[in-house]
Formats: C-alpha cells, sequence, structure tokens
C-alpha cells in the first residue's frame, strides 16, 4: 500500500503530538510507530522534493530543447522536400513518444517519460500546423488547434501527471477564446453547424468533463484548479459571441455565482471547492464593485434594451433552476432516508444563500434597469441597484468570514476582512471624498489598519484555544 504524502512541518507535528500521547499513555510506542509507517519518512519527504525539483528542471529543458528543434528546422524548411517534411514531422511525433512509452513501461523513469510525452504533444500540435502547410489547406485555422487537443486528451487521462493537463487547457483556451471572439458569424458548431446560434464553442464542456472526472477520481486539486478558470473563461466569453447591444455585466456576474454555488456543492472543507470559490467571488465580486456606484448604475440605465434583458434574465434564472435540481438530485442519490425534494431544496438553500442571493440578484438588476429605465428617471432607476450591490458587497464579505470560521481557514476568512475593508474605502471614496480630504483619509486608513490588527489578534487567539482543546 501506497503511503500518504506528507510535509516536513506536518510530519514533525504528528511525532511531537505522537510522543506527547505515548508519554501520557494514551498509545503505545509499537502503535506510534504503525501510524508513522503510514505516511512518508524523512528520506522518502526528501527524495519527493527532489523528484518534483528534477522533474520540473527537466521540463523546461525539454521545452528548450523542443523549442530549439523547431527553429533550426523552421530556419531549413523552406530548403526540404516535402516528402522529407513529411517524414520528419511522422518520424519526431511517433519516435518521441515510443520513447515516452519505453520509460514509462521498460524503466524506472517515470517523470522522465511525463516529460517525453509532454515534448511528444507539443510536437503534434506543431506538426499538425507544418503538414496543413505542406498540403496547402485553406480550412477553419481555430480547428489545427482543436485536433490538438484531442489528440492531448488521452495522454492526459492516461498517465498520472499534471503536466498534460496543463497543456491540454491551455490549448482549449486559446481555441475557445480565438472561435467566439474571431469567428462567431460561423454559427455554433456541434456535430455540424447550428447557423442559427454564434459560434459559441460548444464542444469545450465535452472536452472539459473527463479532465474533471479524472482529477476527482485521483484526488488531484491541482487539475481542478485548471478546469475551473478554462470553464469560467468559455462562460465569460459566451455574451460576447452574440454581438447585441446590451451590458453583459450581469451575466458575467451570475457566472460568478453559478461558480459559487458550485463551491458550495462539495462537502464542507473540500479542498476541491477552493478553486470554484476563488474564481466565483473575483467575478461576482468584480461585477459587484462597478455596480456599487450610483453613477455606473445610472449609466447602466441609459439606452434600456427590452428583448436583451429578457433573454439575460431568463438565462440567469434558468441556469439557477437547473444547478438547484442537479444539485437536489446529487444529494438524494446517498440519501437513504428519502427526504422530499422541498426538504432537500430548503437545506440547499440554507447553505448556498449566498450563491443563490447573487443569481437572483443578477437578474432582478438585469428586468429593473430594462423595465424603469423606460418610464422612471435614471438617477431614481439608480438607487435600488446600488443599495442592493452594496448590501451583497458585505454579505459577501461576512460570508467569507464565516466560511474561514467554519472550516478554520485563514485564507477565507482574510479574504472577507479585506473586503469588508475594501467596501468601506470605496464608500469612503464615493460619498465623504471631497468631504474629509487627506486628513479624513488618514483617519479612515488608521481605523482599517486597527480593524486589521485586531482581526490579527482575534484569529490568533482563535487559534492557540482550538490546538489547546
Amino acid at each position: 500500500m501506497s503511503k500518504s504524502i506528507l510535509s516536513h512541518p506536518h510530519r514533525a507535528w504528528l511525532q511531537g503530538e505522537l510522543d506527547l500521547w505515548c508519554n501520557r499513555g494514551l498509545i503505545s510506542t509499537d502503535q506510534a510507530e504503525r501510524i508513522l509507517d503510514l505516511y512518508e519518512s524523512p528520506v522518502e519527504i526528501a527524495e519527493r522534493q527532489k523528484s518534483v525539483a528534477l522533474f520540473v528542471l527537466v521540463g523546461l529543458a525539454a521545452a528548450l530543447i523542443g523549442l530549439a528543434a523547431l527553429l533550426l528546422v523552421g530556419y531549413n524548411w523552406s530548403a526540404l522536400p516535402d516528402a522529407f517534411k513529411v517524414a520528419l514531422i511522422f518520424g519526431s511525433v511517433v519516435g518521441v513518444h515510443a520513447a515516452g512509452f519505453y520509460m514509462r513501461y521498460r524503466t524506472a523513469w517515470r517523470l522522465t517519460a511525463e516529460v517525453v510525452f509532454f515534448l511528444g504533444c507539443v510536437l503534434y500540435g506543431a506538426g499538425l500546423g507544418l503538414m496543413g502547410q505542406i498540403l496547402h489547406l485553406n480550412s477553419h485555422f481555430p480547428d489545427g488547434l482543436w485536433w490538438w487537443a484531442l489528440g492531448v486528451l488521452p495522454f492526459a487521462l492516461l498517465l498520472d501527471t499534471v503536466l498534460l493537463h496543463i497543456l491540454l487547457t491551455a490549448v482549449l483556451a486559446i481555441w475557445v477564446g480565438v472561435e467566439v471572439i474571431g469567428f462567431p458569424h460561423l454559427g455554433a458548431w456541434l456535430f455540424g453547424r447550428w447557423r442559427f446560434l454564434p459560434n459559441l464553442g460548444l464542444s469545450l464542456p465535452l472536452l472539459t468533463l473527463p479532465g474533471l472526472i479524472w482529477a476527482y477520481r485521483k484526488g488531484s486539486a491541482a487539475a481542478v484548479a485548471l478546469y475551473a478558470p478554462l470553464l469560467a473563461w468559455w462562460l465569460l466569453l459566451l455574451p460576447l459571441a452574440f454581438h447585441r447591444e446590451f451590458y453583459p455585466i450581469y451575466l458575467i456576474g451570475a457566472v460568478g455565482g453559478l461558480f459559487l454555488l458550485l463551491a458550495q456543492s462539495h462537502p464542507a472543507g473540500s479542498r476541491f471547492a477552493i478553486p470554484y470559490r476563488l474564481y466565483g467571488i473575483l467575478i461576482a465580486g468584480g461585477m459587484l464593485v462597478p455596480l456599487s456606484f450610483h453613477q455606473v448604475n445610472k449609466e447602466l440605465a441609459r439606452d434600456p434594451h427590452l428583448f436583451a434583458g429578457i433573454i439575460q434574465t431568463g438565462g440567469i434564472l434558468l441556469g439557477t433552476g437547473a444547478a438547484l435540481a442537479a444539485g437536489v438530485w446529487w444529494r438524494r442519490r446517498d440519501d437513504t432516508e428519502g427526504n422530499p425534494y422541498q426538504d432537500e431544496l430548503r437545506d440547499l438553500v440554507s447553505r448556498q444563500w449566498l450563491p443563490v442571493c447573487v443569481l437572483l440578484l443578477m437578474a432582478f438588476l438585469s428586468s429593473w434597469n430594462v423595465l424603469f429605465g423606460q418610464i422612471a428617471d435614471r438617477d431614481v432607476t439608480a438607487i435600488v441597484p446600488t443599495l442592493l450591490a452594496n448590501a451583497a458587497l458585505v454579505a459577501s464579505a461576512f460570508w467569507l468570514m464565516r466560511v474561514g470560521l467554519h472550516e478554520d481557514r485563514g485564507a477565507p476568512f482574510a479574504a472577507g476582512v479585506a473586503s469588508f475593508l475594501l467596501w468601506t474605502v470605496l464608500r469612503y471614496i464615493d460619498l465623504f471624498g471631497d468631504v474629509g480630504g487627506i486628513l479624513g483619509a488618514s483617519c479612515l486608513f488608521f481605523l482599517c489598519g486597527m480593524a486589521l490588527l485586531g482581526v490579527a489578534l482575534y484569529w490568533r487567539r482563535r487559534k492557540e484555544i482550538h490546538h489547546a482543546v
């Protein structure tokens, strides 16, 4: 059985705790040794760290060697006959992958094999472009990126390394950006062209889903942290594909709410929830900050577009309902008590009140500006969105602090405190900057500094009490 990974500080802490338990007679020395045998020894920890460092250095070396080879070939490319070019492309791709298979399954150089496979996948992508040049193919050039990602996907799933997942997500991010931004007029493609829709890169979720499944099955939070921003990037691009005269700020804020909802769908304290929560709070908070200014909401109500507003509102509500329904269904899969759907939904909403409120707020604001921007003065119309956005910012700050306290994690707690102080500074600049001047700003920053000092002392005392207990 493989031993659990442990860092030097954590092993030292575990060793100290086991010695304390042995001295108090809670466990025997033999039991303490058997517990320690479940984890890596100091020698194994040092060897693993050396292997990781060597892996990084070899990976960088492989990337530089591959770049040097491509530049060398490119310098003499026009002088080579086409038959030799094709043979060189196929030979390099097949040869590098064959070397990777030999190292992985015939030798003990597993880390080196991962780097060789990475180099082979890079050469495969370069070979696709060069083959198109040789054969004079004037096709849709982002298709080459799509086929590159499709070729990398099997290797990323079969090899236990995050390196190929980095390459896969990078290629997919470039591909979907080029498709949606550069060619929205071609129509959506998914097993055929749908001309009534813009180019939305609809195959990206299908290519992302296997990688996410791999990440959860392997317990790789690092891989989840790669695919979460890729999905966020795709969702943020969707409003740009329509090229309508409307403000996508509410749709973007709703994407942040959906990511927060995904984060809260994980068990409390799950490390897989961290990437979703991080990107969710950045996206949602990034939209709530400008919406908290009265002037911004006033500008948003300047040219309301009824149809676009209705579509935005309907899309946000539809996505919220679908996400909640999926969450209830997922919870009931392992529920042997057979609770009614109403109870499951109520429990889900009570745990995810902030993501649900953010989603409903974005849907409401989208309708508010469209409906009341046409019949009321813009100054009056902007008051309600401004107040609600400020309330959502404050609620988000306290929600983050609550998450940090509940999971005993300093990062979300500190983020919540920083968010509240940021909101305080923004409101001072917005409302009292001209009145207080430099003296008022000095007083405000002093109070914020004292507040941070008080929070730091509170967190330190809380950790001391927690360890004492």
